[in-house]
């Protein structure tokens, strides 16, 4: 490999470096609604399917007559009696706060009604709002760094075979 290319090659990359570093204020970019409900609903979603994972696994543990401690204690943390039926109605009302349309709608709703609330003051978010505003944020950060750095190195290697 000759110089010149190795030269060629490392402005291209200082050249992306330098662009995905300003990339990264993508950062701070405003949230919009909507993508904060979506957010806000998918991991409301995740928790709840987390959730039903681990009474479903509780559940097969009692069948067994083989309950871990660790189920025991979020059985009772749940105020769930260590009973199939009780788990099984538990595991029902969980799938139809993700599933059922009315409930899904409230539930968006209150996310949109509460937005401007979570987006003026941290201390108003609860643990959802939170983790959305984050997910958000660092999606917007990894986009901005990647476009930044591509563009910074096609640029830069435009710039370079229009030299020679």
């Amino acid at each position: 490999m000759s110089m010149n290319a190795v030269s060629d090659k490392s402005r291209n990359i200082g050249a992306g470096v330098m662009l995905g570093t300003a990339g990264m204020g993508a950062y701070f970019l405003p949230v919009t609604k909507d993508r904060f409900v979506r957010n806000a609903f998918c991991i409301k979603k995740e928790l709840t399917e987390d959730k039903i994972d681990r009474f479903t696994e509780s559940a097969g543990q009692i069948v067994k007559n083989n309950l871990s401690t660790s189920n025991k204690m979020f059985l009772k943390e749940e105020g769930i009696a260590e009973n199939i039926d009780e788990i099984s109605k538990r595991c029902q009302e969980l799938r139809k706060s993700i599933t059922d349309s009315d409930v899904v709608q409230n539930l968006k709703k209150t996310f949109e009604d509460n937005f401007q609330s979570y987006k003026k003051s941290e201390a108003m978010m609860d643990n959802i709002a939170s983790d959305a505003f984050k997910r958000i944020r660092w999606t917007n950060f990894g986009w901005g760094i990647g476009i930044g750095f591509l563009i910074g190195s096609a640029l830069s290697a435009l710039s370079s075979k229009s030299q020679n």
